[in-house]
């Protein structure tokens, strides 16, 4: 499986130093990235299970704050007294618990956006709305990875849902999330439909792993570094400067790393809107 990566002309860089951007997803140009839409927390039944698991900790916790308290009652006989109040206190637990829900998906989003980001790449290096929207306008080139590449399972265990390759999900409908039982990295994974043009896959990694960070504005750019064996082709746009195809032909020739890469020419085809993608 071939996956692509559209690129700037000014991105010739990604070539030759070998590093990448993993973006944040508060960057990307969709605003309903990560748009969280929390339903609830829990059932009520299940918030009020957890607070009757450590209402009682609660309690002792507070016993051991008070040693006037102490010296008048006993912990177990406080306990004891303290506890027939728990149902008094459920509906303000559950009330509050929903009020937090209002806050929740700002506050995670941009928690993520200072933690992970993605690498998104297309299942198409032909597109025209792809090449004009990422490769400024055909003048730019695609990175063509082998996606069953070992660099894009890094999965640290079985239970990693980040660190690989992983198909985006196009829907119409924002799918409700609950925060105690929600459906692995779905919130990263899931857009609307006007964007299934695209055929995206995604790997999302951790900014701790990045090997150099650029300070830019609200979004600083974390760089990853990958290996040329990933890389199985080179695509030059078909409006691509010569000094630029010169660029990255010489990059190709200018070590063995980069021997097994094929360059091709994106042309566009004289009797059809297509566009040709020719081996050099």
């Amino acid at each position: 499986m071939i996956l692509y990566k559209y690129l700037s002309p000014d991105r010739i860089d990604v070539l030759s130093k070998l590093k990448i951007r993993f973006t944040q997803f508060g960057a990307m140009n969709d605003p309903f990235e990560v748009s969280i839409n929390i339903d609830k927390i829990s059932e009520q039944t299940n918030i009020y299970e957890l607070t009757k698991k450590d209402f009682k900790s609660l309690i002792e916790e507070g016993y051991e704050k008070y040693p006037v308290v102490q010296s008048i009652i006993s912990k177990e006989d406080f306990i004891n007294l303290a506890l027939p109040l728990e149902e008094y206190l459920k509906p303000y637990v559950i009330e509050n618990m929903n009020n937090v829900i209002e806050l929740l998906p700002d506050v995670l989003k941009s928690k993520l956006d200072v933690g992970m980001g993605a690498l998104s790449l297309s299942e198409k290096c032909d597109h025209q709305l792809m090449w004009s929207h990422y490769s400024e306008n055909h003048m730019g080139y695609v990175i063509g990875f082998n996606g069953k590449h070992n660099y894009f399972n890094q999965r640290i265990s079985e239970n990693d849902e980040l660190r690989h390759l992983r198909k985006v999900v196009y829907v119409n409908k924002r799918p409700q999330i609950n925060l105690m039982n929600p459906n692995g990295v779905e919130i990263f994974t899931i857009k609307h439909t006007n964007w299934e043009y695209e055929s995206e896959w995604r790997m999302i990694l951790p900014f701790t792993d990045a090997s150099e960070m650029i300070h830019n504005n609200k979004y600083p750019i974390y760089l990853f570094d990958f290996p040329a064996s990933s890389i199985s082709s080179i695509i030059l746009g078909s409006k691509m400067e010569d000094s630029h195809k010169e660029k990255i032909k010489s990059i190709l020739k200018s070590d063995t790393i980069y021997s097994h890469i094929e360059l091709f020419n994106a042309t566009l085809d004289k009797d059809t809107f297509t566009i040709n993608i020719k081996r050099i």
